[in-house]
């Protein structure tokens, strides 16, 4: 969907919320929303459930020069509806799964879980990310993390994990910040294949794009009215929204890609969640094991010949070779090129079981680190 719109020269995604009924995806959104000049549009709803779709739409900040526009959209969960939630996943760029954490709502995620996944198996272009919003983490009997892991690692999705509570906010910057990542990885990939298209998006606006749903169903469930639907402009947008500080920061730890500090005792820091675009591979679900190792923490051990080590969570090693450090960008950009090739011929799988990483090393050079699932103790091969 993403596309770059020559008449504002902004790079335009597209961040999907998705999830069973009553998850918590139209009060994600809203959260999302408190603070702007508009409200967030619902086209139709019966009794809180939504029936179209609900819609926010923010420009800011900068990505390759280019001004970020992310239009934001959740999807109906009745499974009625799938037809419609279908038509809205196929659009997006990053997907943020908002799941229930209670025992009852788990049990439902599985299922849209992996429709969600057949969806975009089907999709052509770079893959669209996904991060699960751990939904209602408040509730008394909250479904641990560990459990939410290993069903994802059973259904062979590798997707990044974030806490939250939609209804008092805590945890929904920080989903909508990793999708927005995830987005942009996929735009630079885009860029890179020449498959970015510079043309007016195809859907500009909520107005349009309940018409153009409209007019796929042909009017068989034509609940909704099209009442008060606009496009919210920039100046309309309060600049300390939760939609805006979080765009700031992604554009921010886009743009740092060094922090040189210097001193003894000197331990190289570990990529995280925040590296660069272009800086990890593969470049969306690269992104979602930085995500669990930076949610871990990494405590690394240096070898006699200089190499640093570690291990997270007895599931992924950690390894940077002494001489794997460089001192310029492009030179650094090269090596990580060259293993991504090389890793990506070897492929067996489709899951992700290892990435690539070049990040500073805290001394102004850059580092390149190797990141290996782990199988019983053991790297996989």
């Amino acid at each position: 969907m993403a596309v770059l719109d020559p008449r504002t020269d902004a790079v335009v995604i597209r961040i999907v919320y998705d999830g069973a009924p009553m998850a918590g995806k139209s009060t994600s959104v809203r959260a999302l929303g408190r603070g702007l000049g508009s409200h967030m549009f619902t086209p139709a709803e019966v009794c809180g459930r939504t029936l179209y779709f609900d819609w926010l739409d923010y420009t800011g900040g900068l990505f390759e020069g280019h001004r970020i526009r992310c239009q934001i959209i959740s999807v109906p969960g009745q499974a009625t509806l799938a037809p419609r939630r279908r038509r809205l996943l196929e659009s997006a760029d990053a997907i943020v799964f908002v799941g229930d954490s209670s025992p009852a709502g788990f049990d439902a995620d599985r299922g849209y879980l992996g429709g969600l996944g057949r969806v975009l198996e089907q999709l052509p272009g770079p893959p669209v990310g996904i991060v699960l919003q751990a939904n209602k983490r408040d509730h008394a009997q909250a479904v641990p993390l560990a459990k939410i892991r290993s069903m994802l690692d059973d259904m062979g999705m590798r997707i990044g994990v974030v806490e939250s509570v939609a209804t008092d906010g805590t945890g929904i910057r920080e989903a909508f910040v990793f999708a927005v990542r995830l987005a942009l990885d996929r735009v630079r990939e885009l860029m890179r294949t020449a498959q970015l298209q510079t043309s007016r998006p195809e859907v500009d606006s909520a107005q349009e794009l309940l018409e153009r749903l409209k007019q796929a169903e042909d009017g068989s469930m034509d609940y909704a009215t099209a009442a008060g639907l606009i496009h919210t402009r920039l100046s309309d947008v309060c600049p300390q929204s939760i939609v805006s500080r979080a765009l700031e920061q992604t554009v921010r730890d886009n743009e740092a890609v060094l922090q040189p500090v210097n001193g003894d005792g000197y331990v190289p820091t570990p990529p995280d969640e925040r590296v660069a675009s272009g800086m990890v591979w593969p470049p969306v679900s690269g992104r979602t094991v930085l995500q669990e190792l930076t949610q871990a923490g990494v405590q690394l051990r240096c070898s006699p010949q200089g190499d640093w080590s570690g291990a997270v969570n007895g599931r992924w090693r950690i390894h940077s070779a002494a001489s794997e450090v460089y001192g310029a960008l492009e030179e650094g950009r090269t090596v990580l090129i060259h293993s991504a090739q090389i890793h990506a011929a070897n492929a067996r799988e489709k899951s992700v079981d290892r990435c690539v990483v070049l990040a500073g090393d805290g001394r102004g050079r850059y580092r390149l680190w190797q990141i290996t699932r782990l199988i019983d103790g053991a790297p996989v091969a």
